[in-house]
């Protein structure tokens, strides 16, 4: 005769076998597929995982809080650029499509595209939460980092990072235009301190010991062993590209969430 607990115990080995491989491992977890979810009223397109929000775009006005001049781009018809945000290392509710200010709650990154024709040319900030005022603000093509700017708790600029081959001599925070006149130690990252009157200055940067044969491109990035690390006189100070972003708090990644 059968028991009761022998169905039980029968249906649990039977469910458990059901989870386990055929090389006795247990499944791995599927996860959940991504999802578009689009709407007219309020408009946004939004990529959801199960009940998590990847990403959302937007018109900007709809979380006006975190418009400032640098981040609210016009287009050609006078409106203002969308702007996408994403949450990472943040799990934000799919919940927050109801009432899109609740998304101010928590971390996040906003994109807002530079120009109409270049979508993965923008301007990258991130918010802590529950702060209108940004942390940090990248320039980006695709994740390229072009320039980085370090900013004070109120959310002005006190330190530009260039990235691009320029003319170390370069006193300004400006591009060379002309590859071929970049002398004999052309430099890829320069940094900038700049004053609350709004004045640049040259503290730091990574140039190239020797001048190119061929101009480069602009962007073109320079092999670690090509470089040395230090001061505008000519001084080495770093010894390595990780010492020297480290120490001028660099982000090459464009990855930064420093809370002030």
């Amino acid at each position: 005769m059968i028991t009761r607990r022998q169905v039980t115990v029968a249906v649990s080995v039977a469910l458990t076998s059901l989870m386990i491989s055929p090389c006795g491992l247990a499944l791995p977890r599927a996860e959940p597929s991504i999802k578009t979810v689009e709407s007219s009223r309020p408009p946004y397109v939004a990529r959801t995982a199960g009940d998590a929000l990847i990403s959302i775009t937007l018109p900007p006005k709809l979380l006006g809080l975190d418009m400032n001049v640098e981040n609210s781009i016009a287009s050609e018809t006078g409106d203002f650029k969308p702007a996408r945000y994403s949450f990472p290392d943040t799990a934000v509710p799919q919940s927050v499509l109801h009432d899109l200010t609740r998304i101010y709650r928590y971390d996040r990154r906003r994109d807002v595209p530079i120009v109409s024709s270049g979508g993965d040319w923008v301007i990258a900030e991130y918010f802590i939460a529950g702060s209108h005022v940004p942390v940090s603000r990248f320039r980006l093509l695709g994740k390229q980092v072009q320039r980085q700017e370090q900013l004070d708790g109120s959310g002005r600029t006190i330190r530009i990072i260039a990235v691009g081959w320029a003319r170390p001599s370069t006193a300004e925070d400006d591009g060379t235009t002309n590859m071929s006149e970049l002398g004999q130690h052309p430099a890829w990252i320069r940094v900038f301190k700049v004053s609350p009157a709004g004045t640049k200055t040259l503290v730091a940067l990574a140039w190239r010991r020797k001048g190119f044969a061929t101009a480069p491109e602009t962007y073109d990035e320079p092999d670690e062993k090509l470089l040395m690390f230090g001061l505008p006189d000519g001084t080495m100070k770093w010894r390595t590209k990780a010492e020297f972003l480290k120490a001028q708090d660099i982000d090459l990644n464009a990855a930064k969430f420093d809370a002030q």
